[in-house]
């Protein structure tokens, strides 16, 4: 990767940092009674935590499936858990329905109280469970027993502001508290940030991975195509990008020869009100050029049920390609678990 760390970002507004400066005072109160254990609860089993310092999308979601899949395949039950952000009116989030899609049979706990979630679902009354929190680093009501945070290497947002005034949760002094770093959308190993990393959490990030667009389906209705990502050389295409960080999508849209011709706009886990699709739909509908809509597997999950039939709705199969260091990552989480 040659972008290494991101320029500082300017000043925010003196309200913007005195609003930081609450925030901050804030989460190191709460961070101390946490250290002390006040308010922290156990389960009868292990626990993995998947998370980042940042808000925005730093890939979660393929990384725990990544880790649960670890887990299943050394003999361990994984029930992953989530808080759920902005369900639909049948209660189900975007994550949960992601989760239910690429790890069947695995069961998914949702709700803000993600201990008493995992309790709901009679876990882990089954020998071997093991619970995989998703967005767990903040979560720190429940004790967890291997902590990864993961950075995004396309933008590490190491020298960022605490919110509001930047996009940092909680002070980067926090990254110490982790048992591993795994650096996500990383084209290779970047030495300025293995040193950023190590300089606040002790040690380089234990793994480096990416995102690769496998394959693309093609929806018309209820059918589903499987092509190429070649497909999308030349493509005039619309783009509806639900999700924290859209600009990765469209860049490997561009990459692949794609023609972004219209972004509708959309928010982070966003529901989709169905006058505000209706907007979407006409603007597609009103530029003839426009071959297809892309989307992420996050969008669909919440569209499929209402997407018309007359506007193709292309999506891209991911997979976690690893740069470094899956093996040594996979045996520290296996380590921690088989300790409990």
């Amino acid at each position: 990767m040659s972008e290494g760390l991101p320029l500082p970002v300017p000043l925010p507004s003196p309200l913007l940092r005195w609003a930081s400066a609450c925030y901050r005072v804030g989460v190191g109160w709460r961070n101390r009674r946490f250290d002390r254990g006040v308010g922290v609860r156990r389960l009868a089993c292990p626990v993995v935590s998947v998370g980042n310092l940042s808000v925005g999308g730093t890939g979660k979601t393929p990384v725990v499936a990544w880790v649960a899949r670890s887990l299943a395949a050394s003999g361990w039950r994984p029930v992953v858990a989530l808080r759920g952000y902005r369900p639909d009116a049948s209660g189900r989030s975007d994550e949960a329905m992601l989760h239910a899609d690429a790890l069947p049979g695995t069961p998914v706990a949702v709700g803000a109280d993600r201990h008493a979630a995992v309790l709901a679902l009679g876990e882990p009354r089954t020998p071997r469970t093991v619970v995989v929190l998703d967005d767990g680093f903040q979560h720190r009501r429940l004790h967890r027993d291997f902590d990864l945070v993961l950075v995004d290497a396309s933008r590490p947002d190491l020298d960022d502001r605490l919110l509001p005034a930047g996009r940092l949760r909680e002070p980067l002094a926090s990254l110490a508290r982790a048992d591993a770093v795994l650096a996500t959308r990383a084209e290779n190993v970047d030495d300025r940030l293995a040193a950023a990393v190590s300089a606040v959490h002790g040690r380089p990030p234990t793994a480096w991975c990416r995102h690769v667009w496998t394959s693309l389906s093609r929806w018309r209705g209820d059918r589903r195509e499987s092509t190429p990502t070649t497909w999308l050389s030349g493509r005039r295409v619309a783009t509806l990008l639900g999700v924290g960080h859209p600009e990765s999508i469209r860049s490997e849209i561009a990459r692949l020869g794609g023609v972004e011709v219209l972004a509708l706009p959309a928010r982070d886990h966003d529901a989709y009100e169905p006058s505000r699709l209706e907007r979407m739909l006409e603007r597609c509908r009103a530029d003839a050029s426009i071959e297809a809509v892309v989307a992420t597997a996050k969008d669909w999950v919440k569209l499929r049920s209402r997407w018309p039939r007359d506007l193709e709705m292309v999506v891209p199969e991911l997979d976690l390609r690893f740069e470094a260091g899956e093996a040594a990552l996979r045996a520290a989480i296996l380590r921690a678990v088989e300790a409990v």
